[in-house]
Protein backbone atom coordinates (compact mmCIF):
# COMPACT_ATOMS: atom_id res chain seq x y z
CA UNK A 1 0.00 0.00 0.00
CA UNK A 2 1.36 3.41 -0.95
CA UNK A 3 2.20 5.92 1.76
CA UNK A 4 -0.32 8.36 0.27
CA UNK A 5 -3.13 5.81 0.66
CA UNK A 6 -2.09 5.23 4.27
CA UNK A 7 -2.06 9.01 4.83
CA UNK A 8 -5.56 9.42 3.44
CA UNK A 9 -6.88 6.80 5.87
CA UNK A 10 -4.81 7.74 8.91
CA UNK A 11 -5.54 11.49 8.90
CA UNK A 12 -9.27 10.76 9.09
CA UNK A 13 -8.56 8.67 12.19
CA UNK A 14 -6.46 11.53 13.56
CA UNK A 15 -9.31 13.98 12.96
CA UNK A 16 -11.80 11.73 14.78
CA UNK A 17 -9.43 11.21 17.71
CA UNK A 18 -8.98 14.98 18.04
CA UNK A 19 -12.72 15.75 17.83
CA UNK A 20 -13.65 13.05 20.34
CA UNK A 21 -10.62 13.30 22.61
CA UNK A 22 -10.39 17.05 23.15
CA UNK A 23 -13.75 17.36 24.97
CA UNK A 24 -12.78 14.42 27.20
CA UNK A 25 -9.52 16.21 27.99
CA UNK A 26 -11.39 19.42 28.90
CA UNK A 27 -13.90 17.57 31.08
CA UNK A 28 -11.14 15.64 32.86
CA UNK A 29 -9.31 18.89 33.67
CA UNK A 30 -12.38 20.40 35.38
CA UNK A 31 -12.17 21.66 38.06
CA UNK A 32 -8.54 20.55 38.51
CA UNK A 33 -5.92 18.87 36.38
CA UNK A 34 -5.43 15.23 37.37
CA UNK A 35 -3.55 12.14 36.23
CA UNK A 36 -6.54 11.32 34.02
CA UNK A 37 -6.10 14.67 32.30
CA UNK A 38 -2.49 13.88 31.43
CA UNK A 39 -3.43 10.36 30.33
CA UNK A 40 -6.12 11.59 27.94
CA UNK A 41 -3.96 14.39 26.55
CA UNK A 42 -1.01 12.07 26.09
CA UNK A 43 -3.10 9.50 24.24
CA UNK A 44 -4.74 12.13 22.02
CA UNK A 45 -1.54 13.84 20.89
CA UNK A 46 0.29 10.53 20.57
CA UNK A 47 -2.34 9.04 18.25
CA UNK A 48 -2.65 12.34 16.36
CA UNK A 49 1.08 12.49 15.74
CA UNK A 50 1.14 8.88 14.55
CA UNK A 51 -1.88 9.47 12.29
CA UNK A 52 -0.53 12.64 10.65
CA UNK A 53 3.02 11.30 10.15
CA UNK A 54 2.18 9.67 6.77
CA UNK A 55 0.68 12.98 5.59
CA UNK A 56 3.83 14.86 6.59
CA UNK A 57 5.92 12.45 4.52
CA UNK A 58 3.58 12.23 1.51
CA UNK A 59 2.38 15.85 1.23
CA UNK A 60 3.40 17.37 -2.16
CA UNK A 61 4.55 20.83 -1.11
CA UNK A 62 6.57 22.44 -3.88
CA UNK A 63 8.65 21.75 -6.96
CA UNK A 64 11.78 22.88 -5.14
CA UNK A 65 13.48 19.75 -3.78
CA UNK A 66 15.29 21.46 -0.88
CA UNK A 67 12.04 22.99 0.32
CA UNK A 68 10.29 19.63 0.03
CA UNK A 69 12.91 18.06 2.29
CA UNK A 70 12.73 20.86 4.86
CA UNK A 71 8.92 20.99 5.09
CA UNK A 72 8.51 17.20 5.17
CA UNK A 73 11.37 16.85 7.63
CA UNK A 74 9.88 19.42 10.00
CA UNK A 75 6.47 17.76 9.72
CA UNK A 76 7.90 14.32 10.48
CA UNK A 77 9.88 15.75 13.40
CA UNK A 78 6.79 17.46 14.84
CA UNK A 79 4.71 14.27 14.54
CA UNK A 80 7.38 12.04 16.07
CA UNK A 81 7.88 14.54 18.90
CA UNK A 82 4.13 14.40 19.65
CA UNK A 83 4.17 10.60 19.64
CA UNK A 84 7.13 10.45 22.04
CA UNK A 85 5.92 13.22 24.36
CA UNK A 86 2.39 11.80 24.35
CA UNK A 87 3.67 8.35 25.27
CA UNK A 88 5.83 9.77 28.06
CA UNK A 89 2.91 11.81 29.38
CA UNK A 90 0.58 8.80 29.37
CA UNK A 91 3.20 6.59 31.01
CA UNK A 92 3.89 9.20 33.68
CA UNK A 93 0.17 9.55 34.44
CA UNK A 94 -0.19 5.85 35.29
CA UNK A 95 3.04 5.67 37.29
CA UNK A 96 5.26 3.81 34.84
CA UNK A 97 7.97 6.45 35.26
CA UNK A 98 8.00 6.27 39.04
CA UNK A 99 6.01 7.84 41.85
CA UNK A 100 7.18 11.31 40.83
CA UNK A 101 7.46 11.74 37.09
CA UNK A 102 9.79 14.45 35.70
CA UNK A 103 8.04 17.82 35.77
CA UNK A 104 9.26 18.76 32.29
CA UNK A 105 7.11 16.15 30.53
CA UNK A 106 3.82 18.16 30.44
CA UNK A 107 5.68 21.27 29.27
CA UNK A 108 7.49 19.26 26.59
CA UNK A 109 4.16 17.88 25.36
CA UNK A 110 2.72 21.39 25.04
CA UNK A 111 5.81 22.56 23.16
CA UNK A 112 5.52 19.62 20.76
CA UNK A 113 1.85 20.36 20.09
CA UNK A 114 2.68 24.03 19.47
CA UNK A 115 5.40 22.98 17.04
CA UNK A 116 2.92 20.72 15.23
CA UNK A 117 0.47 23.57 14.70
CA UNK A 118 3.34 25.80 13.58
CA UNK A 119 4.13 23.17 10.93
CA UNK A 120 0.51 23.25 9.76
CA UNK A 121 0.88 27.01 9.29
CA UNK A 122 4.15 26.49 7.42
CA UNK A 123 2.85 23.80 5.07
CA UNK A 124 -0.27 25.86 4.35
CA UNK A 125 1.81 28.89 3.40
CA UNK A 126 4.07 26.66 1.28
CA UNK A 127 1.04 25.44 -0.67
CA UNK A 128 -0.78 28.76 -0.94
CA UNK A 129 -0.35 28.95 -4.74
CA UNK A 130 -1.54 25.42 -5.38
CA UNK A 131 -4.11 25.25 -8.17
CA UNK A 132 -5.06 21.72 -7.11
CA UNK A 133 -5.53 22.45 -3.41
CA UNK A 134 -7.33 25.74 -3.95
CA UNK A 135 -7.46 28.74 -1.65
CA UNK A 136 -9.77 26.96 0.79
CA UNK A 137 -7.01 24.57 1.85
CA UNK A 138 -4.72 27.53 2.49
CA UNK A 139 -7.25 29.32 4.69
CA UNK A 140 -8.25 26.16 6.57
CA UNK A 141 -4.58 25.54 7.33
CA UNK A 142 -4.11 29.14 8.42
CA UNK A 143 -7.10 28.87 10.75
CA UNK A 144 -5.93 25.52 12.13
CA UNK A 145 -2.38 26.73 12.81
CA UNK A 146 -3.44 30.18 13.99
CA UNK A 147 -6.04 28.79 16.39
CA UNK A 148 -3.19 27.69 18.68
CA UNK A 149 -0.41 30.13 17.80
CA UNK A 150 -2.47 33.33 17.98
CA UNK A 151 -3.62 32.88 21.62
CA UNK A 152 -0.02 32.12 22.59
CA UNK A 153 1.15 35.29 20.82
CA UNK A 154 -1.55 37.32 22.58
CA UNK A 155 -0.51 35.97 25.99
CA UNK A 156 3.17 36.72 25.29
CA UNK A 157 2.36 40.28 24.20
CA UNK A 158 0.18 40.83 27.26
CA UNK A 159 2.99 39.57 29.50
CA UNK A 160 5.56 41.95 28.03
CA UNK A 161 3.27 44.96 27.58
CA UNK A 162 1.45 44.62 30.90
CA UNK A 163 3.28 42.23 33.28
CA UNK A 164 0.99 43.12 36.18
CA UNK A 165 -2.24 42.24 34.36
CA UNK A 166 -4.74 40.21 36.40
CA UNK A 167 -8.22 38.98 35.59
CA UNK A 168 -10.97 41.00 37.27
CA UNK A 169 -14.77 40.94 37.30
CA UNK A 170 -14.69 43.41 34.41
CA UNK A 171 -12.46 41.26 32.20
CA UNK A 172 -14.09 37.88 32.97
CA UNK A 173 -16.81 38.16 30.24
CA UNK A 174 -14.18 39.05 27.62
CA UNK A 175 -11.94 36.22 28.81
CA UNK A 176 -14.80 33.73 28.56
CA UNK A 177 -15.76 34.87 25.07
CA UNK A 178 -12.17 34.67 23.82
CA UNK A 179 -11.64 31.28 25.47
CA UNK A 180 -14.81 29.91 23.87
CA UNK A 181 -13.92 31.38 20.47
CA UNK A 182 -10.38 30.03 20.35
CA UNK A 183 -11.48 26.77 21.96
CA UNK A 184 -13.96 26.13 19.16
CA UNK A 185 -11.34 27.02 16.54
CA UNK A 186 -8.81 24.62 18.08
CA UNK A 187 -11.43 21.90 18.36
CA UNK A 188 -12.80 22.05 14.81
CA UNK A 189 -10.31 23.71 12.44
CA UNK A 190 -7.70 20.95 12.64
CA UNK A 191 -10.07 18.02 11.88
CA UNK A 192 -11.79 19.98 9.09
CA UNK A 193 -8.39 20.67 7.50
CA UNK A 194 -7.37 17.02 7.81
CA UNK A 195 -10.61 15.66 6.37
CA UNK A 196 -10.48 18.20 3.54
CA UNK A 197 -6.96 17.03 2.66
CA UNK A 198 -8.08 13.41 2.80
CA UNK A 199 -10.87 14.18 0.35
CA UNK A 200 -8.46 16.03 -1.92
CA UNK A 201 -5.63 13.48 -1.71
CA UNK A 202 -6.43 11.60 -4.95
CA UNK A 203 -6.37 14.87 -6.95
CA UNK A 204 -3.14 15.91 -5.23
CA UNK A 205 -1.44 12.68 -6.18
CA UNK A 206 -2.72 12.73 -9.76
CA UNK A 207 -1.65 16.33 -10.40
CA UNK A 208 1.88 17.16 -11.60
CA UNK A 209 4.14 18.57 -8.92
CA UNK A 210 4.38 21.90 -10.73
CA UNK A 211 0.59 22.14 -10.69
CA UNK A 212 0.39 21.34 -7.00
CA UNK A 213 2.69 24.18 -6.10
CA UNK A 214 3.94 26.26 -9.02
Amino acid sequence: MKLSAVARFSIVIGALVWVLGLPVFVISSTPFVSDTTYLVFGCVIGVLGLAVLPLALAYPVTSSRPRISVVKGLGALACIAMVVSGALLAMASIGLLGDRAPGWIPDAALICVTGFFAWILLVSVAGRLSTTLGSWAFWLGILAGGSVLLPILILVLMFFLNPGFVTTDTTIPVDLILSLFFGLLIWWCLPIWLIALAAKMPALLAAPVAQVCP
